[in-house]
């Protein structure tokens, strides 16, 4: 990781873990950092995948994602989506001051990925509100937008297990693990076994 990029990890290592609501925003939810545990995985996650091309459903401030970017090999991108228009801004200020290969797309995620362009995603981390996860991935293979083994990553499967448990009810037909970080982080293999 660089200086740039620890930096601003930093800064938003610092905000309280327990985000504002989007309720008084018309949409239920908190906008809440991955906690201390789950960032590191996040990268060793990535950089034992090597993608060439990640997606991520709930930017937040961007504390995630400059986990995630931070082990994208050169050329490979990251797009992120958040709801509330005013924190993609700054998340994707964010990414910039850390020299990341990131665009924040704001708005509602399924909307938003219906008009995805580009390749398909190698990577995918869930992280928005809980029972969307299951809509967003079958709109994701609906619309042929995840690679073939593609890994999904989601987190707060723990801590927010029934808000989520259609989501994972779907992904037990796929090989998978939850690795027990303070909320919980699921990974999946979407397409062949480990």
């Amino acid at each position: 990781m660089n200086t740039k990029v620890e930096q601003v990890i930093n800064r938003l290592e610092e905000m309280p873990k327990q985000g504002a609501s989007y309720d008084d925003k018309g949409r239920h939810g908190w906008r809440n950092p991955v906690r201390a545990d789950t960032g590191f995985l996040l990268h060793s996650l990535v950089l034992a995948k090597n993608p060439n091309r990640v997606l991520e459903i709930g930017t937040a401030h961007g504390l995630s994602g400059c986990y995630i970017a931070s082990a994208l090999k050169p050329g490979a991108t990251m797009v992120s989506i958040e709801w509330d228009p005013e924190v993609a801004d700054e998340a994707q200020h964010n990414f910039d001051q850390a020299d990341l290969p990131v665009q924040v797309l704001a708005g509602d995620a399924m909307k938003i990925i219906e008009g995805l362009n580009g390749s398909v995603f190698d990577l995918v981390f869930l992280d928005a509100n809980k029972d969307g996860y299951l809509e967003q991935v079958l709109k994701l293979e609906a619309l042929n937008k995840l690679a073939y083994n593609c890994l999904i990553l989601a987190d707060n499967v723990i801590d927010r297990q029934a808000e989520c448990q259609n989501f994972l009810d779907y992904i037990n037909k796929y090989p998978h693990t939850v690795i027990q970080t303070e909320c919980g982080l699921l990974v999946a293999k979407l397409g062949a076994d480990f």
